[in-house]
């Protein structure tokens, strides 16, 4: 067990590293950022494990929390969709969906939590008595699956307030600067720096299909963000 933990710890530990790391590497920021939620959920998990070890807190927990937390993310991921298509403004330049096999990661992901949370959720409710508590990890299962579906399949747009992405809209202000990153013959990564000082959420990547990255620059310069290295060449 002991040995366990430690791989733990080291593996989150490395993930991190990779991901904050300023030096220069050939792995994408979009990558490297992905290494960073990784990370950080994984510590978050050992962390739990090692008190849950420790003190036993997940049986004195009350779970009815993880069930609130769960009906309130779905709240506010819809509250989010309505603020956003109320505030975006009109549509400077349409991105289209998220690339396909992303698409498809994200539908995948979502119809699995979903169908692991409905199967539990039809096991407990056929019981003579079963409480709200008893459900509460289904429906945060459920409300993940919501909110990775949500993600997945939105529109993406430059809009006359902000970038729109997902269920959310971020302001043009937010954002300080911006890079390329080449990710295959017909499409490029938009890298966009936020102003903020957490590494963590510094950064927004949008898959955009080369043909519109000069249409993208033109955007992004016009809201005074601009950019480290030019825009990248359509390979024929």
């Amino acid at each position: 067990m002991a040995w366990t933990w430690i791989a733990g710890y080291v593996l989150a530990g490395a993930l991190l590293w990779v991901g904050l790391s300023k030096r220069k590497s050939d792995s994408r920021a979009s990558s490297k950022q992905l290494f960073i939620v990784v990370g950080i959920l994984g510590l978050l998990a050992m962390i739990a494990w090692t008190l849950d070890d420790l003190f036993h807190w997940w049986e004195r927990f009350p779970k009815e929390l993880v069930g609130l937390a769960g009906v309130l993310l779905i709240i506010e991921r819809c509250v989010r969709i309505i603020l956003a298509r109320r505030r975006r403004g009109s549509m400077l330049l349409d991105l289209g969906r998220v690339p396909v096999h992303d698409m498809i990661i994200s539908l995948f992901a979502a119809v699995a939590l979903a169908w692991i949370a409905v199967m539990d959720l039809v096991d407990i409710t056929q019981m003579l008595r079963w409480t709200f508590q008893d459900i509460s990890l289904q429906i945060f299962g459920l409300s993940l699956s919501f909110a990775v579906m949500i993600q997945g399949i939105s529109r993406r747009g430059l809009m006359d307030h902000g970038v729109f992405y997902g269920t959310g809209l971020s302001r043009w202000e937010r954002f300080e600067s911006f890079s390329w990153e080449r990710e295959s013959t017909t499409m490029s990564t938009l890298v966009l720096h936020k102003r903020t000082t957490m590494p963590v959420f510094n950064l927004m990547t949008l898959s955009v299909k080369s043909e519109l990255a000069q249409a993208v620059e033109e955007v992004l310069h016009q809201h005074n963000i601009m950019g480290n290295g030019g825009v990248p060449k359509q390979e024929r």
